[in-house]
């Protein structure tokens, strides 16, 4: 194909300094190697070691998945029954995630020294007399359930509810999720009751922050789904083992806002250092929509056909209501199917 020629045009080659420091991605979207859904397969939630080639997670349902079945069922069935998923490279938060990970190592130094002392991130809130959660009986339990174990989605997912509708000859789905920690209080009533947080570090500035308004930011809204899939979650596990607690229907989303109140990266001394101000903010929570949801997605899974693709509106700051549309993506899964079938399983 000479240049000049359609899909060779000279401005597709590029120098080779610059293309040579261009972060590419290998695959912006295709086949993702993971085993397709088998409906005739018990979904399970006995402990598999992901390095394992052998291990079979077709069947886990996790947190995100739920969002991908919220925001697009066809994607859903597409990566559950063909394997394709949209595979998009970006920069890991590792900041944020260091310092919600600190956080946890907080609430978890607590719990080792029997709970004696009171969290500062607590004071002043409706959660002062909280403490983190100790299982009566398992003393690991945090440390599975709110992922503190290397490689922790293969434990997480060991205390995943296997979804099975009356209908199902079998466990259709493991259903599982990982909460930052776990609270325990007592209600008005004095019945012990469980609070699920959520940790969330970022940067903004003190101009910039209105707490009473928080969740109606596009980005923080999503953040009391996750909020209520962990609740439904954590209901589900305490009534499978007999716990006397409930569900408190008010979450706990902490904002961890780094390195807003200090003049510079050496305002503590010699040393540099970064300050953390944080903000509990309290949300009611209604999880009544998980358990329909997921049948819902069972149903999706067990179409022969992928969904039509179904343009969502999105939610946008001002202006008029805007469309989702992920057309894009749909029609490169079909140009793959129908151009590359060989690479399908």
């Amino acid at each position: 194909m000479a240049v000049g020629d359609y899909g060779n045009e000279s401005f597709q080659h590029l120098p080779d300094h610059p293309r040579t420091r261009l972060h590419l991605g290998a695959k912006p979207g295709g086949y993702s190697g993971k085993k397709i859904y088998d409906p005739t397969k018990p979904a399970t939630n006995h402990f598999q070691n992901w390095h394992d080639r052998a291990s079979d997670f077709s069947s886990d349902m996790s947190r995100s998945k739920m969002d991908l079945f919220l925001k697009s069922p066809r994607d859903f069935w597409m990566r559950y029954n063909t394997g394709y998923t949209e595979q998009m490279d970006s920069p890991s938060w590792t900041i944020n995630d260091r310092v919600g990970t600190l956080a946890e190592a907080h609430f978890d130094a607590i719990r080792a020294a029997g709970n004696k002392h009171q969290s500062p991130l607590l004071a002043n809130t409706m959660f002062a007399n909280a403490k983190p959660f100790i299982h009566p009986s398992k003393p690991d339990f945090i440390e599975i359930l709110c992922g503190r174990r290397t490689n922790s989605w293969s434990h997480v997912r060991t205390m995943g509810v296997l979804f099975k509708r009356s209908q199902d000859p079998h466990a259709m789905l493991n259903v599982y999720g990982e909460p930052d920690d776990i609270l325990e209080m007592e209600d008005e009533g004095g019945n012990p009751v469980l609070v699920i947080v959520d940790f969330k570090a970022g940067s903004k500035k003190p101009a910039n922050l209105d707490y009473t308004k928080w969740f109606t930011d596009k980005f923080h809204a999503g953040y009391i789904l996750q909020l209520e899939f962990y609740a439904w979650l954590l209901e589900q596990i305490i009534a499978g083992e007999g716990l006397p607690h409930r569900v408190l229907p008010v979450g706990a989303n902490i904002h961890l806002n780094v390195g807003r109140s200090q003049a510079d990266l050496f305002s503590a001394g010699t040393s540099p250092s970064l300050t953390i101000d944080h903000e509990l903010i309290p949300v009611d929570l209604d999880w009544s929509w998980v358990a329909p949801s997921i049948d819902l997605a069972i149903e999706c899974l067990l179409e022969p056909d992928p969904p039509p693709v179904q343009p969502l509106p999105m939610k946008t700051d001002r202006g008029a209501p805007k469309i989702h549309d992920n057309w894009a993506f749909a029609e490169r899964f079909e140009w793959l199917m129908n151009n590359h079938p060989g690479s399908w399983p």
